[in-house]
């Protein structure tokens, strides 16, 4: 049975654009990766018509995975597909993260959905759901994914602010 999670946070930027763009943008993702622990981000698909943009990252994990799961994983270190799709005109990202192992059978699938709520105020909300289909273990490792999003949501709002700031977009 899959996880849901939700988040609410508000950004000090003067549009939704503002953050959103910066979903995209490698600066700002090499910077939360770092602070995440993740390397070796490589596009692997990009598109934008003006309606949709559209990206796909594989990335690859630098934390040591929980004891429980390392037999499902070559290597010891966790790689994953990370798609994001803006769509323009309502303000709003759609997310997938699929890990590399067991033939899609874990998945994240969420949306940041932004909305001005007063001036230089953006409100977002990341919400979803976390899917595993594993026996026995699907709601362990479910619930071990959201206590991780519980953990770095706020120093990851946090990163972006910090961008933000930095980048003159406040």
């Amino acid at each position: 049975m899959p996880t849901d999670f939700s988040y609410e946070h508000v950004f000090r930027a003067p549009s939704t654009a503002t953050i959103l763009n910066a979903y995209f943008d490698p600066d700002h993702l090499a910077t939360q990766d770092k602070l995440a622990e993740l390397g070796d981000r490589t596009v692997t698909e990009s598109h934008d018509d003006g309606e949709l943009r559209r990206c796909t990252w594989r990335v690859t994990s630098l934390k040591p995975l929980p004891v429980f799961v390392r037999p499902f994983v070559k290597g010891g270190r966790l790689s994953y597909f990370e798609a994001m799709s803006w769509r323009r005109k309502d303000d709003a990202v759609d997310l997938t993260v699929t890990p590399d192992i067991l033939n899609g059978r874990v998945q994240i699938s969420a949306v940041y959905q932004l909305k001005k709520i007063g001036e230089n105020q953006i409100h977002r909300r990341y919400a979803g759901t976390v899917t595993v289909n594993i026996t026995l273990l699907s709601g362990k490792i479910e619930r071990g994914i959201v206590a991780e999003f519980e953990k770095s949501m706020p120093m990851m709002a946090q990163c972006t602010q910090g961008w933000l700031d930095k980048h003159g977009a406040a």
